[in-house]
């Protein structure tokens, strides 16, 4: 009985030194994120619609961390204005606000911004966005994303903007750690839900 106890014991200890070291590997030069953001986007491509948990801080009061997001790509539909984007900028993934869009004669420039952020970021091109967020699950329960477009909800975000204990009280409401001092980020990572 000891005798077979103590197989098993160095079995698993095997299976687990074995296990750790197959774990994901990077390739030349892209990291495991890298890997997972092409993943991501050749998801959507293929499928049209793809699902992953937000992690910063810049959509506040729409979108809190931990919130899952179900992105659908524009296929030919075209983005408004208001709409809640999915955008690839400098091999990262960014979900912020369409607040501007700007025809020049050859292309198209979109100004996006986070809810909690009071500049715009960087104008991108159509093909840097990805695809609409189209629902948002927070602790299971879907979200009414029309209500984001409110007065009350305008009101809230602009307070978000201009004063960071806001930003603080709002997280701790809804119980998100609050990092001193806060960050208003616009990570995205791709995380299955």
């Amino acid at each position: 009985m000891r005798e077979d106890l103590a197989n098993t014991q160095a079995m698993s200890l095997q299976s687990e030194k074995f296990l750790s070291q197959m774990a994901p590997r990077k390739t030349a030069g892209q990291p495991h994120d890298a890997l997972k953001r092409e993943l991501a986007v050749e998801i959507l491509q293929r499928f049209s619609q793809l699902r992953f948990v937000a992690y910063g801080t810049s959509m506040l009061p729409t979108i809190y961390p931990g919130d899952c997001l179900n992105v659908e790509s524009f296929g030919s539909a075209v983005p408004c204005c208001g709409d809640i984007v999915l955008c690839r900028r400098g091999g990262e993934f960014c979900v912020h606000r369409l607040v501007g869009i700007s025809r020049e004669r050859t292309y198209t420039r979109y100004i996006l911004r986070g809810d909690a952020l009071l500049e715009d970021d960087p104008a991108v091109l159509g093909r840097e966005l990805l695809g609409r967020v189209t629902s948002v699950l927070r602790r299971g329960k879907p979200l009414n994303l029309e209500q984001a477009k409110g007065i009350g909800h305008r009101v809230l975000r602009s307070l978000v903007r201009r004063l960071n204990f806001a930003s603080v009280i709002l997280l701790c409401w809804h119980g998100t750690p609050a990092r001193e001092p806060l960050k208003k980020s616009a990570e995205a990572r791709m995380e299955c839900a």
